[in-house]
C-alpha cells in the first residue's frame, strides 16, 4: 500500500541553497517540491516550519562488519595500512568482536549511521560477504559496484583483479572502488602509477584515502575523472597525517567523505564532518565552507557511486530525506555543527525510520513498530530495536557493553 506525506513550509536544500518550499512524498518517491502544495484525501500533512530538509547523508566509506569499539592504537603511527591491520587483528578488541555474530555487527553499523542522519552507506567489502544483509538493514547499502581491496604489494584478493573489475564497471555503468595509497610508504606512493598501468584509473574509479599524493598525482586523478573519498579521522589515527585535501578541492576533484571503520575512524559521520572542518582550518588557516562539506555527503557521492541525479531532492527520485532542527537561520547551512539532538527525522524510501517523538503519529500511520529512547532529554523513536541489539552484544561478550556510536540506552 502506498502512503503520501506532505511536508509543509520547510527550508529545502536544492541547487546549492536552502529555500522555503513544500515537499510531497507519494509512496517511495518525491512527487513534487513547490510552494503551497495541496494534500490528497489520504495524505498526512506535517508542518516543518523552522526546520530544514536535506538529502539523506551518504557515508562513502565504511566497513560495517567492523562496527565495534573501543578504538585500537593511535599512539604509534604507521607507514602502511597493513601494519595497523596487524595491530588491530592481534588486539583484545578484535578477539572480542569475533564473538559477535556478523549480522549483529552489520546492524550495529547500520544504526550507527542512521542516528547520524545517514540514509545510504558504501560498505567496502566483497559482494559475497555483504549479500546476506542487503535489503534488511535500517539504512541502504550501495550494492552495485566492482572493487579491489587496494593496489600494491599488500592488497587482499578481493574481486577479479583491478583491470577486469574496472572493465566490468565500465561495461555496467558502475563505480569501481578501491583503497589507494592508504599509507605513506613507497608502495603507497607508487599505487596510482600502478593503477593507471592496469587501465583501472578513470571516470568510474572511486579512490579511498590517497594520502601521499601531490600536484602531479592530483592532476592525473582530475584528468581521468576519478573521485576521491577522504577519511581524515582514520588517517590521523593510523598515520598521524591526512591527504592534502585542499589541493584536491582547489583543482576540482570530486571529493566525498567517509568514516572508515570503527577501530580507527570517527564515531559517526557527524563527528567526521566536525573533524574535516577542524582539520582543514588547522592545516590551511582557512574555513572549509559548510556548503562544500554538505556536498561531500550528498551530491558528490551520488556522482561518485553513480546513484543518479546529483541533486537528490527532485520529483521522481527516492524520498531519502533528512529533517534537521538546528535552531539556525532557515537559509544557513551548518552541517559541521550538527549532533544527534539535531536529527529530527530520517525518511528512507518514503518511510519514517528514525525521528523525534512529535512524529509518532507518522510512524503509526505507516504501521511501523518503534522503540523509544532519550537523547539529551528528548524522546526519539526508531524502527527496529537497537536496545535488543546491544543486549545481544552484551550477551555475546559476557558483560554489559556500551558503544559510543549508539545512544546510552
Amino acid at each position: 500500500m502506498g502512503y503520501s506525506v506532505l511536508f509543509q513550509s520547510a527550508s529545502v536544500y536544492r541547487n546549492g541553497k536552502l529555500e522555503t518550499s513544500d515537499l510531497f512524498v507519494d509512496g517511495e518517491k518525491i512527487s513534487a517540491i513547490d510552494t503551497n502544495l495541496s494534500p490528497n484525501n489520504n495524505t498526512v500533512t506535517i508542518s516543518l516550519k523552522g526546520k530544514k530538509i536535506y538529502p539523506g547523508f551518504i557515508n562513502s566509506h565504511d566497513h560495517l562488519l567492523a562496527s565495534f569499539l573501543p578504538k585500537v592504537g593511535g599512539t604509534e603511527k604507521h607507514q602502511s595500512w597493513l601494519s595497523y591491520d596487524n595491530l588491530y587483528k592481534s588486539s583484545g578488541v578484535f578477539a572480542e568482536r569475533q564473538q559477535v555474530d556478523p549480522e549483529i555487527l552489520y546492524y550495529l553499523g547500520a544504526y550507527k549511521n542512521l542516528f547520524a542522519g545517514v540514509t545510504t552507506v558504501f560498505d567496502h567489502i566483497p559482494h559475497h560477504v555483504q549479500n546476506p544483509f542487503r535489503g534488511i538493514l535500517p539504512v541502504k547499502l550501495i550494492s552495485d559496484y566492482t572493487l579491489a581491496h587496494s593496489i600494491g604489494n599488500y592488497s587482499l584478493g578481493w574481486g577479479e583483479g583491478p583491470a577486469l573489475e574496472y572493465r566490468m564497471a565500465e561495461h555496467a555503468g558502475l563505480p569501481f572502488v578501491t583503497h589507494l595509497a592508504e599509507g605513506v610508504d613507497d608502495d603507497s606512493k607508487q599505487s596510482l602509477r600502478l593503477l593507471e598501468k592496469m587501465d583501472a584509473l578513470g571516470g568510474h574509479s572511486v579512490l579511498v584515502h590517497c594520502l601521499p599524493f601531490g600536484q602531479k598525482e592530483v592532476e592525473k586523478i582530475l584528468e581521468k575523472g576519478a573521485s576521491v573519498v577522504w577519511c581524515p579521522t582514520s588517517n590521523l589515527h593510523i598515520f598521524g597525517k591526512t591527504t592534502n585535501i585542499k589541493l584536491f578541492l582547489d583543482m576540482g576533484v570530486n571529493v566525498c567523505l567517509g568514516t572508515d571503520y570503527s577501530p580507527s575512524g570517527s564515531i559517526h559521520l557527524l563527528e567526521e564532518l566536525k573533524t574535516a572542518k577542524s582539520i582543514y582550518f588547522g592545516l590551511y588557516g582557512d574555513e572549509l565552507p559548510e556548503s562544500t562539506l554538505l556536498k561531500m555527503v550528498t551530491e558528490n557521492p551520488r556522482k561518485a557511486f553513480r546513484l543518479g541525479n546529483p541533486n537528490a531532492l527532485m520529483p521522481g527520485l527516492s524520498a531519502d530525506l533528512l529533517i534537521i532542527n538546528d535552531d539556525k537561520k532557515d537559509s544557513e547551512i551548518h552541517v559541521s555543527e550538527l549532533s544527534w539532538k539535531h536529527i529530527d527525522l530520517v525518511v528512507i524510501d518514503g518511510y519514517p525510520i528514525y525521528g523525534s517523538e512529535e512524529y509518532k503519529s507518522l510512524f503509526v500511520h505507516f504501521g511501523l513498530e518503534t522503540e523509544e529512547f532519550s537523547i539529551d532529554g528528548k524522546t526519539k523513536l526508531v524502527a527496529g530495536s537497537p536496545k535488543k541489539l546491544l543486549k545481544q552484544v552484551s550477551d555475546s561478550v559476557g558483560y554489559k557493553k556500551s558503544l559510543a556510536f549508539l545512544p546510552n540506552f
